[in-house]
């Protein structure tokens, strides 16, 4: 299996949620970034759904040259990929690679994304 996705770059995990006073919800800026991804994925890989286990390799390229935490933007990018139905569940991801491309002219930035065959979940005791 080999897919490569190009994809909006996604909200942080702190813009993705929102709180109120009746409890914790997916925010304006995450809907819309569910919205895009949905857009992008039917038009990129469309009738594609799935169901096995899965290695990502996925590129941020940021919108500017301020400092990020990489691994703040990994939320909204797998839940909007489970949500549009492109997979059964992020948990059937087993590796994730992130790197971080150079920032891009592009307004907004965006992500690369590549999905291969997910080799096998670590036994107990195989890393120190």
């Amino acid at each position: 299996m080999l897919f490569e996705l190009y994809l909006p770059f996604p909200p942080t995990v702190n813009d993705y949620y929102t709180k109120t006073a009746r409890g914790v919800y997916i925010s304006t800026k995450g809907r819309i970034f569910r919205e895009l991804v949905s857009e992008a994925v039917n038009e990129q890989l469309p009738g594609v759904h799935i169901d096995v286990p899965m290695l990502l390799e996925v590129v941020l390229y940021m919108p500017d040259a301020r400092r990020r935490d990489i691994d703040n933007y990994q939320k909204a990018l797998l839940d909007s990929l489970t949500i549009c139905g492109l997979w059964a569940d992020d948990s059937l991801v087993n590796q994730l690679y992130i790197f971080r491309g150079k920032a891009t002219a592009r307004s907004g930035g965006s992500v690369f994304m590549r999905i291969l065959d997910g080799g096998p979940v670590l036994p107990a005791g195989t890393l120190p």
